[in-house]
């Protein structure tokens, strides 16, 4: 198992076949996927397989994308947070996803602070974009907190409706 960094609190590393059950956890559970994607929960573990896949096929290729996010006090997924390339662009796409149970300890801000400060400094990123849900506010709050800045309004890809659109830059100034 690759480690990419390491918080305070938490272990970023890359997901492997073995975490199937804990990214189903996550991702199976509806008020945790309300806001992602087409915001229905994943069905079955088929799904968690073929994600974590992709997520193997990235690395691979890139070096990098969407990582799991571990607990180091128990070891426990808790979430996953990182890069993608949204099939529709050519930007870089910063996400993340956390489990119920783990909401309101601040997972989210330490992992996206490090993650992003890991995608300019390592990876060479000049910026990152970002999209949420307008209805998904503490989502926007952690964003805001780690220092993207909202653009306004924006459809990804095949998406119903507009996203809220933010933009986070390299702080040396590359970028926009």
């Amino acid at each position: 198992m690759k480690i990419v960094l390491e918080t305070e609190r938490l272990v970023v590393r890359e997901w492997e076949p073995e975490d199937a059950g804990a990214a189903f956890a996550v991702c199976g559970d509806a008020e945790v996927m309300r806001y992602i994607g087409d915001g229905r929960p994943w069905a079955d573990m088929r799904q968690s397989h073929e994600w974590i896949g992709r997520g193997r096929e990235a690395y691979a290729a890139r070096g990098w994308g969407r990582w799991a996010v571990v607990e180091k006090a128990g070891g426990e997924v808790v979430g996953s947070c990182g890069f993608g390339l949204p099939s529709d662009a050519s930007e870089v796409e910063f996400g993340y996803v956390f489990g119920r149970a783990h909401w309101g300890k601040g997972y989210a801000t330490e992992a996206a602070r490090a993650c992003l400060r890991y995608g300019f400094e390592r990876l060479g990123f000049d910026e990152v974009i970002a999209s949420v849900d307008p209805l998904n506010l503490p989502s926007a709050k952690v964003l805001e907190k780690v220092g993207f800045e909202l653009r306004g309004l924006r459809r990804f890809g095949d998406e119903a409706e507009d996203s809220l659109y933010y933009l986070a830059t390299k702080p040396d100034g590359g970028g926009r």
